[in-house]
């Protein structure tokens, strides 16, 4: 028996700053459009070559099956995957101890929607539609291996499906969704009794279906109506719990066809398609709102997977229990339970410093355009959740921090990585122009043509909201600007850029471990780009979150660090520059056009990334990694085909096969594949090639040698199960990557290790030489890097607050600095956060004993200086003389 009181909502409350409410539409459809803006999107169908497209194709694709629906009706809804067999059209599931589905029982009049037989993800994708077992008895799935070269369809046991019945479903249900636009805009019934006949099928077998029971509590609940607990109504997790999503949409569409055409067995049961329809979504609003979590990416979600339900709704009046659609969207815009937080307090999740939300960017980055997406429907309906909420346009835009120089996310944490979304911004760009804004659709268009540039985002391809919503074009000619430094602390994670164009950015991330909120216990992890793309990238090709290939992809062996010893914890930042703003997010002010670096602690390690441009097309970066343990495996992974270790002077360097790795330091290890092992103790090269380019792309790692060393080449697991973000999908799976072990069995804090990294395409190599200038001392770490065209560098980095002297007159105090000459005349001192840099006759110094950052630069025949304080600055020796703090002034 269905219990009607298991929530105590609390009274509403007044509307607050961050939604305006005005009375409620009836009429349909309601989601995103009206009736009434029927003629302005057909006339921009007919006007806008992108909405012309995009209706061609959606029209492309679903005509055919609405032609062959003419003559053969059974062939869609046949695929869908439902309790065919009478006799076991089940009414109640249950699910087992596992989180799975476990068996079903009761026998309704029509066949019931199929429950997905696993929480679980597995390796396989659905055959196309028209390879699918049409009337599944068994519930049995056609699937390819997505991780296999072998793309042999693989008949898949219904209770080993993972979610392919889902997809299914919602596969068809999308389906339908499309042709119930098309409907709207010609009016030709062909499309409303292909996406009717979905509709009912889907509608009915669902109406005949209670909401799950768990007796074991695997899900943290009992299920059925009760509250608490992670089950859906049509999914283990009520987060994906989205099928409604699409059918809201048909009905909303059909809301006036489906009265006029009504399903026989409606009148077998003396219930109109309103009545049935809004049993079945206030299921899904009732469960959806007892049901999931109160925090994260799962609350968010869990309002998305609900909201169409409540917007296709009657009025409160026309049920019985007075819950209609306008009872029920205050439980998103304003009121918090104890199983859902509403709109006011999500916006509290967000970073009120970055605008960023807590999770991993793979989760991080769709909580926005969700909550905006939500918001749209809601504007469609005179509700603006946008309007008073300056958190909403903040956390808009520092998405963009997060993104490459291919418009890519980067990755950390639990995620796939690729493109971000564009449509967030197209969505916000509909609202500006609706609202009147015209300096922020200009913002929105500059960045929209940005991704389009980027081949990240087609403005011909959109859905049937992006038709009806999206705006052309107009004043995009504005630059769209980056950030060199990019830190959250909750994140534990910085970015620097030195450019932002694909071919010549320079970019690199280092963060520091944590767990939960999707993020990693990854150690001080690195990753370096070059030409757009991340070639020594965190890995990401696990197959779920419950396979065992997790424990690698999860943990520091699928990341660039030093193991044993910190994998998560609190970091320190000891420098970075360009340094923070007062934002406390990204910099306002550059020291230097060549020069960047941080410097983060983490219990026993500390590790320096820096990024030197030599010229306005080539650079390197240096990595110095200091461990306080006597132990210590570097691991590093490089895209590429080929992969070669070399001594200084170019020659090959001899390894053996062996059967292990012999001492290891996390379970990920035995994902490392065929080890060759060669004891080296002198500095070396190592050389990976992409060769699956023209030219080849070629990255080089030099490393000072150290005592008591051996290096290991491995093949680790692939980066990536996506075919997008490696050049020409290398070393994505099955493919593995060619991956460095340097292993040293003496304390990596006085013997640190030391490495320049160079990627270039092949024979466009600037580096000559990288030697060492200091060694064995634990507090500075000297090296000399020589490059074409006379390009001499000294690097130096420290760890304590003393004055060094080095060789070749250098005399240093601070964290990180870098001395330039080229053809024997000053290029340019920079110090990184210190007290004094010193070449021969040229001195850049603190004035008042405070750390700086700052860079004297000789051009073209004349002096300039950068510095966040007051420095003093020798010249040749003779010019001494004090200067305020200021960017890229002439002496």
């Amino acid at each position: 028996m269905r219990k009607s009181n298991y929530i105590i909502f609390p009274l509403l409350i007044l509307l607050n700053i961050f939604v305006s409410c005005k009375e409620s539409p009836v009429n349909h459809p309601t989601i995103y459009v009206k009736e009434n803006d029927r003629t302005e999107v057909l006339k921009k169908i007919e006007e806008q070559d992108w909405a012309k497209q995009s209706y061609q194709k959606i029209s492309n694709r679903i005509t055919p099956y609405v032609l062959r629906h003419m003559n053969d009706p059974e062939w869609i809804t046949s695929r869908l995957s439902m309790y065919w067999k009478e006799g076991e059209r089940f009414t109640q599931c249950y699910i087992n101890k596992n989180q799975d589905w476990d068996y079903g029982t009761g026998n309704a009049p029509v066949p019931t929607v199929r429950f997905p037989g696993m929480r679980r993800w597995n390796n396989y994708i659905n055959v196309p539609l028209e390879n699918r077992i049409p009337y599944s008895e068994s519930g049995d799935m056609l699937g390819i291996d997505r991780s296999s070269s072998d793309k042999s369809y693989v008949k898949v046991p219904y209770k080993k499906s993972g979610h392919m019945i889902r997809y299914n479903n919602l596969d068809i249900l999308k389906l339908g969704e499309e042709a119930a636009f098309l409907y709207w805009l010609t009016k030709d019934d062909k499309y409303a009794k292909f996406a009717a006949d979905i509709y009912w099928t889907w509608i009915l077998g669902t109406y005949y279906m209670e909401p799950p029971l768990d007796p074991n509590k695997a899900t943290k609940g009992p299920g059925g109506y009760e509250p608490g607990g992670i089950l859906g109504y049509y999914d283990v997790e009520q987060i994906h719990d989205n099928t409604q999503v699409s059918a809201a949409v048909i009905y909303d569409f059909l809301y006036y066809y489906l009265q006029d055409h009504p399903h026989e067995h409606l009148k077998e049961i003396n219930k109109s398609v309103v009545e049935v329809s809004g049993v079945v979504f206030k299921r899904y609003i009732d469960l959806g709102l007892i049901r999931g979590g109160k925090r994260g990416n799962w609350n968010v979600n869990g309002f998305k997977n609900i909201l169409n339900s409540m917007l296709v709704l009657e009025p409160n009046d026309f049920y019985k229990d007075g819950k209609g659609k306008d009872y029920y969207i205050p439980y998103y815009t304003e009121i918090t339970t104890d199983y859902h937080a509403a709109l006011p307090d999500i916006m509290k999740v967000w970073d009120e410093k970055t605008g960023l939300w807590p999770e991993s960017p793979g989760y991080a980055s769709g909580m926005i355009p969700t909550v905006f997406d939500m918001g749209l429907k809601l504007y469609n309906n005179n509700i603006n959740t946008m309007g008073n909420n300056p958190m909403i346009l903040k956390a808009v835009l520092a998405n963009l921090n997060w993104l490459d120089a291919r418009g890519n996310l980067v990755v950390f944490g639990d995620m796939r990585g690729g493109p971000f979304g564009y449509d967030i911004f197209e969505d916000v760009m509909a609202y500006y122009v609706k609202e009147g804004n015209q300096e922020g659709a200009s913002q929105m268009a500059a960045i929209i043509q940005k991704g389009v540039d980027l081949g990240q985002h087609q403005r011909d391809n959109f859905d049937w909201k992006g038709i009806s919503l999206y705006q052309p074009l107009s004043n995009v000619e504005g630059k769209l600007p980056f950030k060199e430094s990019v830190y959250s602390e909750r994140h534990r994670h910085v970015i620097q850029k030195n450019g932002n164009d694909a071919d010549n950015a320079m970019m690199f991330t280092l963060y520091g471990g944590d767990k939960g909120a999707h993020l990693s216990a990854n150690g001080l992890a690195m990753q370096l780009y070059s030409k757009g793309w991340a070639i020594s990238p965190k890995s990401s090709a696990y197959e779920s979150y419950w396979t065992e290939d997790f424990k690698y992809f999860s943990g520091a062996t699928g990341s660039n660090t030093v193991l044993p010893g910190y994998s998560k914890g609190e970091i320190v930042v000891n420098g970075i520059d360009p340094e923070i703003g007062d934002n406390g997010f990204y910099n306002t002010k550059v020291t230097s056009k060549n020069c960047s670096f941080t410097d983060i602690s983490a219990s026993e390690k500390r590790r320096l990334v820096a990024m030197i441009r030599t010229s306005e097309n080539a650079g390197y970066y240096v990595d110095i990694f200091r461990s306080d343990l006597d132990e210590n495996d570097y691991l590093y992974h490089n895209l590429g085909n080929d992969f070669q270790l070399y001594t200084a002077d170019d020659k090959s360097i001899s390894t053996t096969a062996v059967n292990s790795l012999g001492p290891t330091y996390h379970k990920g290890y035995t994902y490392f594949k065929n080890p060759k092992k060669a004891n080296w103790e002198q500095d070396f090269k190592a050389r990976w090639t992409i060769n699956a380019v023209s030219p080849s792309l070629v990255t080089d790692m030099w490393m000072v040698g150290q005592n008591n060393r051996s290096l290991f080449q491995v093949e680790a697991p692939a980066v990536t199960l996506r075919n997008d973000i490696t050049p020409q999908a290398v070393n994505s799976s099955p493919e593995g990557t060619p991956t460095l072990i340097v292993r040293q069995n003496s304390n990596a804090l006085k013997d640190p290790f030391v490495a320049v990294f160079e990627s270039y395409f092949e024979g466009e190599s600037s580096l000559v030489n990288v030697s060492s200038l200091e060694k064995n001392k634990s507090e500075i770490t000297a090296l000399q890097v020589e490059s074409k065209k006379g390009l001499i560098q000294n690097i130096i980095s420290s760890t304590d607050n003393e004055s060094h002297k080095l060789q070749n007159g250098v005399e240093f105090n601070g964290i990180f600095g870098v001395t330039s000459f080229k053809d024997n005349q000053l290029d340019y001192l920079y110090l990184g956060k210190g007290k004094r840099l010193t070449l021969n006759d040229y001195t850049i110094a603190s004035k008042n004993g405070n750390d700086v950052s700052a860079e004297l630069r000789f051009e073209k025949g004349q002096y300039y200086y950068s510095s966040n304080d007051e420095v003093i600055i020798t010249i040749k020796g003779e010019h001494q003389q004090e200067y305020p703090a200021g960017y890229n002034i002439e002496l």
